[in-house]
């Protein structure tokens, strides 16, 4: 079986890595990210990953990969990130089936990858680490050029189900997506290159829905219904919180600039459940980099990450007054947290395919638990 799977199939392997050791600590004694201890303390675990990435190409331009990543803050556990079957219907388009990294920012199929980008880490308030990254479905993408310009488009339909970290319940809680229509753009030429996207779902509300909305408003319910609320009404204010069968918007735009010896990056996202208790997130970065010699790069960068908290628009038909204060503390509670911060990276090429970095970012976050933070990373991001 093994002879002739490889007489018909050409393998390749290929991968990458960061070995990084980071330190986060904060006013409040909370990691500002869940993925980083945030005691102070020095971790190599909790941004290194190790990743070995295989493509068969089987003839007649189909081919199948599979990318393993196995990340340490998950005890350094394999798991299939990708796993997919491409046919290349001509030099222009290629259809592809199975599990693919879900278009969401620019750096969507290579945010593991540290290798090819700048940054010590990339900025939380846009990379901010969503498992809907990756979704299961089929995607046809393209490539046109119009002169001296290059545009590629990709379309993408499919599902997703996993977890969210939420602040409210400090946790990761369940939800899901249903019959994801995504579009994407990528016009270049030379030293620039802009882009953007947008995908809308059906969301499946999971634990989102039973803990974090509904399972902290029962007592109000009770209550609303010992002053006189009828089950019509109790009824439309579960209907107005909860997540589960609403619409998800998801939208980024940005542009890169690599001219000389200066780079410009500028990335901004809008997303959030309509007609529900999730507030939409404004969320950003702007980062300026320039080459010192030819193998040593520094960047700053600012970001930001904003919830919107004052559209009530989905209580409109709550009228009963308990009902109605608990739909805005709810509200409240899933936008309560909000952050920005500054960075400075140091990126020095020592090898063809592997680069020394050194990160420090600061900020403040506005939840009491966490407060003014810090974080520093260094270590080596590297391909093979």
């Amino acid at each position: 079986m093994t002879s002739s799977f490889a007489s018909c199939a050409d393998v390749v392997f290929n991968g990458f890595a960061s070995l990084r050791a980071t330190a986060a600590d904060s006013d409040g004694g909370t990691s500002p990210f869940e993925t980083l201890e945030g005691d102070g303390d020095i971790s190599f675990s909790d941004e290194s990953l190790f990743a070995l990435q295989a493509r068969a190409d089987l003839g007649g331009g189909l081919s199948a990969t599979v990318q393993l990543l196995a990340e340490g803050k998950g005890d350094f556990d394999a798991e299939a990130r990708w796993a997919y079957v491409s046919y290349e219907i001509n030099p222009q388009h290629t259809i592809s089936m199975g599990r693919f990294a879900n278009p969401s920012f620019y750096q969507s199929e290579y945010q593991n990858v540290g290798y090819t980008h700048n940054f010590g880490r990339l900025p939380k308030a846009v990379y901010i680490g969503f498992d809907f990254t990756t979704i299961e479905g089929v995607s046809l993408d393209s490539n046109f050029i119009f002169g001296d310009y290059a545009l590629s488009t990709k379309v993408l339909y499919g599902s997703w189900r996993g977890t969210t970290f939420l602040a409210a319940t400090q946790q990761d809680e369940s939800f899901g997506f249903k019959d994801e229509l995504s579009v994407r753009l990528e016009l270049s030429k030379d030293w620039w290159t802009v882009y953007g996207g947008f995908f809308i779902v059906e969301i499946e509300g999971g634990t989102v829905d039973t803990n974090a909305i509904l399972g902290g408003a029962q007592g109000a319910i009770e209550l609303a219904k010992s002053q006189g609320a009828t089950e019509q009404q109790v009824q439309a204010f579960r209907d107005a919180v909860v997540w589960d069968g609403k619409n998800g918007l998801y939208g980024y735009t940005g542009f890169h600039i690599d001219y000389d010896r200066v780079i410009l990056d500028v990335e901004y996202a809008d997303y959030g459940v309509e007609d529900s208790s999730d507030g939409f997130n404004q969320v950003w970065y702007t980062a300026i980099g320039y080459r010192v010699v030819d193998d040593v790069i520094v960047t700053v960068h600012h970001e930001r990450f904003l919830q919107d908290n004052k559209d009530l628009d989905f209580l409109n038909g709550v009228d009963q007054p308990t009902l109605r204060a608990t739909g805005v503390a709810i509200r409240n509670n899933l936008a309560m947290r909000e952050f920005d911060g500054v960075g400075l990276s140091v990126r020095y090429d020592f090898h063809p395919n592997a680069a020394l970095k050194f990160q420090y970012v600061s900020g403040e976050d506005s939840r009491p638990s966490v407060g003014d933070y810090s974080i520093w990373t260094a270590g080596v991001d590297l391909v093979f």
